[in-house]
């Protein structure tokens, strides 16, 4: 499952162990800088993950709202509804990525539930029935296996999540997709699953209409459920994560901040996001294979970096990481936010849909697109490790 885990996992227990002992000899040298302390950068970035969390939770209550709508009266127009509220969702989403990869409480290794959120890429073989490649229908999946699994439940589905390999995806906002899309047969469009399989009577076009529809409100049951549990750990005045957080000496929070962003930039975003699906070709390794939305993904991630960086997000405008660097060196601090909106603007430039941006030679336009925004994603983490040298926090991506 690509968590991002596998090109990060030692980062964070090297880095995070650093942070620790560093703390005491740089928190006090380093506790106000240029007239911007680091409480004041850490405080505003604790807001700007409270409401980046809150609009996910609440973008996610909207489509579980039209998924109810469709699944009662499943129509053309209804799916519709559905998949846009799905595409929404995914906005406010995406703009979270750079709050992981430290151990916070959307993926700790005792309880974190990014894996049943935002787990990809998956086996559509594990969920549903699929088409495969002599363009027969093949059934099965938990959706078609009745004896095996009886009950569709939000525990039933988050048991089996990754039961029997990293592929055997069965939660989350891309599970959710591949129901509402269906597999992505298209050379240059997404997915186009009818809104029939959802239809019972005479009308329907696929087996167990009514278990896939449970499946779908539970997956987007639980989706709300763990969405909600980060959001929680992340609200002011209460007794959680967010307090803990703010009560770490500046210079360790800090670190983790860094290592969020750097992470988020190099290992997962130009690394498993872009180069995978780069290198081999193949639209399984793009993020939203299924409704061909992985360059709003990619471009929402990107997001959520600079947004850290700025110390911003929404209504949000407040001290950032670049407030510090532009303290101790302004031109690097500079380079900084060029990097990152260059980054951005060349996401932005791959034509969509991805999966056919990361098809044909080397020098065809989409491939040099998305090369370009590799490279530049690659050279702002550069940076950003030059900038917590300046900072004195030690940073160290892969």
């Amino acid at each position: 499952m690509k968590q991002a885990f596998g090109s990060a996992t030692w980062l964070k227990l090297v880095t995070l162990g650093t942070l620790a002992l560093s703390t005491v000899a740089c928190g006090a040298d380093n506790e106000e800088t240029g007239g911007v302390s680091q409480a004041q950068v850490v405080a505003d970035y604790a807001s700007v993950v409270e409401a980046s969390y809150a609009d996910a939770r609440a973008a996610a209550v909207e489509l579980h709202e039209k998924l109810h709508t469709f699944t009662s009266e499943p129509s053309a127009a209804t799916l519709g509804d559905a998949r846009n509220a799905w595409l929404a969702s995914r906005d406010p989403y995406g703009q979270t990525e750079a709050f992981r990869f430290y151990e916070g409480p959307i993926d700790n290794a005792s309880d974190g539930p990014e894996g049943l959120i935002n787990a990809w890429p998956i086996d559509e073989a594990y969920i549903d029935y699929v088409v495969d490649a002599e363009g027969m229908v093949v059934s099965g999946g938990i959706v078609n296996l009745p004896d095996e699994y009886p009950d569709i439940t939000t525990d039933v589905i988050a048991g089996l999540n990754e039961m029997g390999g990293e592929a055997n995806i069965s939660t989350g906002y891309h599970a959710i997709e591949f129901l509402l899309w269906g597999q992505d047969l298209s050379e240059d469009g997404p997915g186009d699953r009818p809104y029939t399989d959802y239809v019972t009577g005479d009308d329907n076009t696929a087996e167990n209409p009514e278990r896939r529809a449970q499946y779908l409100l539970q997956a987007a049951d639980l989706l709300m459920e763990n969405l909600g549990s980060v959001h929680a750990q992340w609200k002011d005045g209460e007794a959680n994560y967010r307090a803990d957080f703010l009560a770490l000496e500046p210079a360790e929070a800090l670190g983790r901040m860094l290592l969020g962003m750097g992470s988020l930039a190099k290992g997962e975003l130009s690394g498993e996001r872009m180069t995978v699906a780069y290198d081999l070709k193949d639209q399984e390794n793009e993020h939203s294979c299924f409704s061909d939305n992985t360059k709003a993904d990619l471009l929402g991630n990107a997001i959520s970096v600079q947004n850290v960086l700025l110390g911003r997000y929404g209504d949000i405008d407040g001290a950032g990481i670049d407030d510090l660097v532009e303290a101790k060196d302004a031109a690097l601090a500079n380079q900084l936010r060029e990097e990152m909106q260059q980054a951005i603007d060349d996401i932005d430039a791959i034509p969509a849909p991805f999966d056919t941006a990361i098809m044909g030679d080397d020098d065809s336009e989409g491939r040099v697109a998305v090369l370009a925004a590799i490279n530049s994603l690659r050279a702002f983490s550069d940076t950003l490790e030059s900038a917590a040298q300046v900072l004195d926090i030690p940073l160290q991506l892969e």
